[in-house]
């Protein structure tokens, strides 16, 4: 066990480590605790869904006529990370499908809270209730179930594995028939997550995923669960390499992507007919803050990271405007106001905070894609 070690035993006992059989006896029970955690761990195959960040898309207008594509509207969804602010976003699709002006959208791409939406985005306005009883009633002991002493040997704090069952509960074979009938038609649902050991995003094609055969739906959640994962706090997904069997760790999309809009998305964008709608699950300014009253190291850690991913997108979101305009499509924003707070923490699900920002979304859906408030009560 001591053979690749550069400690001899003598080295050992000058830092006060005996060599003992007790000491021999804990090690070895650390490692199978170690192991024991690790082998319990997700474990995905990348397989041919992955679409690296900047590459190519598999062909989007397949099966539908190309004629008659020039000629259309093209909508594209981008749906940003935010965590318990998602709630916001889950309002705003409410909101617009009350107005009688949601379209069908040809590709929706999401990530971290957005990649938790995406699927009853892309698969429309029927699946709003769903979006509504998730963001509203939802409490975090209800996704994550804290890993104790097992977070040494863990990719995170908590393990995601209630959010898991609820996802594999929510997301039934029907509507992964459903996902695959529409990217059969051309149209695309994207989900980004991060390769934390390449240092890069990762997007993933989730139509073509449930289009596949074998074990699709476990392989979807785990990616939606990838997606979510934020470094650290959540278990991370491990991802295999099917060329070199080299496993990476996969965590929340937001950290490299909170606004999932990459290049390959907007190939096939035709001036002033392509339409671009990034709905910001959190505010999307410099001066907009939440006041807390963190003042010891946990929670002023905790503190400095949203703050940071506040910034991100920030920064994400007048990105993918530049990148837009410069492809000539139009630049759609719906962004949670700066008037309106955002949850105390996007890690903390507390439905009396994501019921008000579910509703708040819904009256700005309304209002912004609609003509009057009274039309839908």
């Amino acid at each position: 066990m001591w053979e690749n070690s550069s400690y001899e035993a003598g080295d050992m006992k000058r830092i006060g480590i005996a060599p003992s059989g007790k000491a021999m006896l804990i090690v070895s029970c650390l490692a199978l605790a170690l192991a024991a955690c690790q082998h319990g761990d997700i474990v995905i195959d990348a397989g041919d869904s992955v679409i690296a960040s900047g590459g190519r898309a598999s062909i989007i207008v397949a099966g539908r006529n190309v004629a008659k594509l020039r000629s259309e509207p093209r909508n594209i969804l981008v749906l940003t990370s935010g965590g318990a602010d998602g709630a916001f976003g889950a309002g705003v699709l409410s909101g617009w499908s009350a107005s009688g002006t949601r379209p069908q959208f040809d590709i929706v791409t999401g990530t971290s809270t957005g990649a938790l939406q995406a699927t009853a985005a892309f698969l429309g306005s029927e699946f709003d209730s769903l979006l509504e009883k998730l963001y509203t009633t939802t409490r975090t002991r209800d996704i994550l179930r804290s890993n104790g002493l097992k977070t040494l040997f863990r990719t995170g704090r908590y393990d995601p594995m209630p959010l898991r069952r609820q996802l594999a509960e929510h997301i039934t074979e029907s509507m992964l028939d459903a996902v695959a009938a529409e990217h059969n038609e051309g149209r695309r649902l994207y989900v980004a997550t991060t390769d934390m050991t390449a240092g890069k995003t990762v997007i993933w094609d989730m139509g073509a995923i449930a289009a596949g055969g074998g074990n699709r739906k476990n392989r979807y959640i785990d990616i939606l669960v990838a997606s979510a994962a934020a470094p650290g706090l959540i278990e991370s997904v491990y991802v295999r390499n099917l060329q070199s069997g080299a496993l990476s760790v996969h965590s929340d999309g937001g950290v490299k992507a909170p606004v999932p809009l990459e290049s390959f998305m907007l190939e096939e964008s035709r001036p002033g007919l392509t339409h671009v709608w990034v709905i910001a699950n959190g505010h999307v300014s410099r001066s907009a803050a939440v006041r807390s009253d963190a003042s010891s190291t946990i929670p002023l850690a905790q503190r400095g990271v949203t703050q940071l991913l506040r910034q991100l997108l920030y920064i994400s979101v007048r990105d993918a405007e530049a990148r837009t305009r410069q492809a000539g499509a139009r630049f759609h924003l719906i962004p949670l106001p700066d008037t309106i707070p955002e949850a105390a923490s996007p890690f903390e699900f507390k439905p009396e905070e994501m019921r008000g920002l579910f509703e708040a979304g819904r009256e700005i859906g309304l209002r912004r894609f609609g003509t009057a408030l009274a039309t839908w009560r």
